[in-house]
């Protein structure tokens, strides 16, 4: 496999709900994994096709098969993993062929395996926690995100600028939240420099990797957000850092 793949935040909250099996970090471990995307080991019979944004795929006849692994009880699980590396751990290198799925591509395999195959065991070789289908079906029926995971790919420009006019409706509407643990820091993204349409693009400095935040800020900021989409990024990731260096949170909590 010649590409990168590592999702720290879910396994960043897979580990803290092992660690400390609590409601609330089942919550935020549920939430990561419906809201980000996971490998998973598959075969094919007719290789996918580039298109010409990048992505992949499959001709319509094609037919994909996914892995399964049994434990010492005999309860069959698909094995999905959060990196490449945690992949190479399981299955050795060069591994086996996988796809980055999310949790609307990969949930109809849960359902249409259920009473055969339980769940999904998530990095086996490394934090190795499992979801039961039950679990993941009702959650998934509950849980309703309003975001979608989308990579900014490396070498791609990222044209930002400082917003326009007067904020003092956001400021409120994020202190209102109780948005007074993070550092939340609000551009506006062009599409290029000429470009008059923007988005929000909103850098988040949290102690804790939790989609959940960006979940809350979305609520809270839709009423006030003047039509325009948002996108959510923390601020420890590279571009995170490279903007944050030169931006100045619009709220941050006062001590």
């Amino acid at each position: 496999m010649d590409f990168k793949f590592n999702n720290e935040i879910l396994r960043e909250a897979l580990v803290r709900m092992r660690e400390d099996q609590t409601d609330e970090n089942l919550l935020k471990a549920g939430t990561a994994l419906m809201d980000t995307r996971i490998l998973v080991p598959a075969n094919w019979d007719k290789e996918p096709i580039k298109q010409p944004d990048g992505k992949i795929k499959f001709p319509n006849d094609a037919k994909l098969s996914f892995m399964t692994a049994t434990d010492d009880k005999g309860e069959k699980m698909f094995p999905v993993f959060t990196s490449l590396e945690e992949m190479k751990n399981a299955f050795g290198d060069p591994g086996v062929n996988c796809m980055v799925m999310s949790s609307e591509q990969w949930m109809p395999m849960v359902k249409d395996a259920k009473g055969d195959v339980n769940g999904i065991v998530v990095d086996p070789n490394g934090v190795n926690i499992r979801f039961p289908a039950d679990f993941l079906i009702g959650f998934k029926d509950a849980y309703r995100s309003p975001l979608k995971e989308r990579n900014i790919e490396t070498n791609t420009n990222v044209f930002l600028k400082d917003p326009e006019g007067d904020m003092q409706d956001i400021e409120a509407a994020l202190i209102s939240a109780g948005f007074h643990d993070s550092a939340i820091n609000i551009k506006e993204r062009l599409k290029d420099p000429e470009s008059k349409e923007t988005t929000w693009f909103i850098l988040v400095d949290s102690k804790e990797k939790d989609t959940g935040i960006f979940t809350r800020l979305s609520a809270a900021l839709k009423p006030v957000a003047r039509d325009k989409d948002m996108e959510f990024m923390f601020s420890d990731s590279k571009l995170g850092q490279d903007i944050a260096k030169s931006s100045k949170p619009l709220y941050v909590r006062a001590f």
